[in-house]
């Protein structure tokens, strides 16, 4: 290829640099629909749980200012759609979590579920939703279980 060629620049032209806001924002959709799964997994989550988890998310995911506000408006949202429509909105957090099997974050993202979810010990079913999280991001669940 010559230097300066046309054709060269309209290809690279073509090809978006990936938005990095839109990989976060992937990120943090992410861990929220973690936390939500495994805090719905044994009910509804009281308000005990939300205080904990905000707390935790807090603490181990390294959120603050708008990043943590965004995070809890988002809980919420997803949250309260458990109520109206529990299997349509698994499938929506299972695919927001879906979206980063294979990125450096995965692990981050199962780690920090994990650690939000710990409200004295992992139950059966918090234990499955973690193994389902583990799957989804292609992450080994040896590396995330305490």
């Amino acid at each position: 290829m010559v230097a300066g060629d046309e054709r060269h620049s309209r290809a690279v032209a073509v090809i978006p640099p990936r938005d990095l806001h839109e990989h976060h924002r992937e990120q943090l959709d992410a861990l929220v629909a973690a936390c939500v799964l495994i805090a719905q997994v044994d009910g509804a989550v009281t308000p005990d749980e939300r205080g904990r988890m905000v707390e935790r998310l807090k603490l181990h995911a390294g959120l603050e200012g708008a990043d943590l506000e965004a995070a809890l408006r988002a809980f919420e949202a997803l949250d309260a759609r458990f109520d109206a429509r529990p299997e349509e909105t698994w499938v929506e957090a299972e695919l927001m979590i879906r979206r980063l099997k294979g990125s450096a974050e995965a692990e981050g993202v199962a780690l920090a579920a994990v650690a939000v979810s710990i409200d004295g010990g992992l139950e059966a079913e918090e234990r499955a939703a973690v193994l389902d999280i583990c799957a989804w991001l292609g992450v080994s669940p040896v590396r995330v279980l305490p």
